[in-house]
């Protein structure tokens, strides 16, 4: 894995990671988003291992179709405006993205595809693909811009990540992203292979905005960390395209371990997500106060932004952090985020937080 610099890990279970060296870490990435039962969670390491003894890991074999309209139908469910939606399941996140970005040119729409900030990363770059930055200073002014090309139809999807609208009068912005989409005409990609599902305590975080995207993104999250991806598509566009014709179908392995994620969110991560808001809020509250007018913070359940007014600060506290033997990810330079896995720990909780405040008097004084 890697954060900021190669850890080398030699072991790992829940949040918890071992390298060669004997140094354990708390992972507060999950893994960048892919660990949502944690590492080697036995639930799911019984289900995949109950295939492996038997020797059903072949896409030929029927129980692959059985658990994959299985599962197929329970993500009908869980995604948001998802009833009677066509469900495509893929090889991986990456062939998954591709996909959708392509759905436009595939339903014979002309113009270009929007890709807002961290959405473009690992895109390939097609013609009609254009990477702008995003949320940057003013993301309301982005948006604007963007909604006028709209409006003379020379845009025909908006590609985008719904944790980059997790800020500060984020909801507003959404929602008239979405009306403007809806407006013009314009078909709205929601990636949402970046987090955990559940991590906010409802399975996405399209949820947390109050918008229902035409295309929604599963990655391999939902199959706790396996190889997988899935398209969602809304009826009106099932009807004009079925995009299981240009799918490659995700591995009987991921199939059976995104079932046995499905059932533990559904059972009791969510709930526990729940059950952790009024100490995850208490300690929120906390490095506020420490961070002043030096940035700001926000927060949904188990997922936490911190932005610096100057840039360089996100990576002293990611440094500091690490060496405290506690990994956050930093992949954005002004910034850095909280996403553990579901399976966390209050303990672990209490200490992440207490190492966030001393970290950020010791940077910021």
């Amino acid at each position: 894995m890697h954060a900021g610099r190669p850890i080398k890990a030699l072991d790992a279970s829940g949040t918890h990671v071992v390298d060669e060296e004997g140094r354990e870490y708390l992972d507060l990435t999950g893994d960048f988003g892919r660990l949502t039962t944690g590492y080697c969670h036995p639930a799911v390491q019984k289900s995949v291992m109950s295939l492996l003894k038997r020797g059903l890991f072949s896409a030929a074999a029927d129980i692959y179709t059985q658990s994959s309209t299985e599962l197929a139908e329970k993500l009908a469910i869980l995604v948001p405006g998802a009833a009677n939606r066509r469900v495509a399941l893929l090889e991986s996140s990456f062939l998954a993205k591709n996909l959708a970005a392509r759905v436009p040119s595939l339903l014979g729409k002309n113009g270009d595809v929007i890709a807002l900030g961290r959405a473009g990363a690992g895109l390939c770059d097609e013609e009609r693909l254009r990477k702008i930055d995003f949320p940057g200073e003013n993301p309301g002014a982005i948006l604007e811009h963007i909604f006028d090309d709209c409006e003379g139809g020379r845009i025909s999807a908006l590609y985008f990540r719904p944790q980059d609208f997790i800020l500060p009068g984020a909801r507003a912005l959404a929602k008239k992203l979405e009306s403007c989409a809806g407006e013009r005409r314009t078909l709205l990609i929601v990636d949402e292979t970046g987090v955990q599902p559940g991590i906010t305590g409802n399975p996405f975080l399209q949820e947390e905005l109050g918008i229902i995207g035409d295309i929604t993104i599963l990655g391999e999250g939902i199959a706790s960390g396996l190889p997988m991806g899935a398209i969602v598509l809304r009826p009106s566009l099932d009807n004009e395209l079925d995009v299981v014709d240009y799918a490659r179908p995700a591995p009987i392995l991921s199939v059976q371990a995104a079932l046995t994620t499905i059932r533990l969110l559904e059972e009791e991560l969510l709930d526990r997500v729940r059950e952790l808001e009024p100490l995850l809020a208490e300690r929120t509250r906390e490095i506020e106060n420490v961070l002043g007018d030096k940035g700001h913070i926000v927060r949904r359940g188990l997922f936490l932004r911190l932005a610096f007014r100057e840039r360089e600060i996100a990576g002293y506290v990611h440094d500091k952090m690490l060496s405290r033997g506690i990994i956050v990810d930093n992949r954005e330079k002004e910034a850095i985020y909280l996403t553990p896995s579901l399976i966390i720990r209050k303990r672990d909780i209490k200490r992440a937080f207490a190492a966030l405040q001393e970290v950020l008097k010791e940077v910021l004084s």
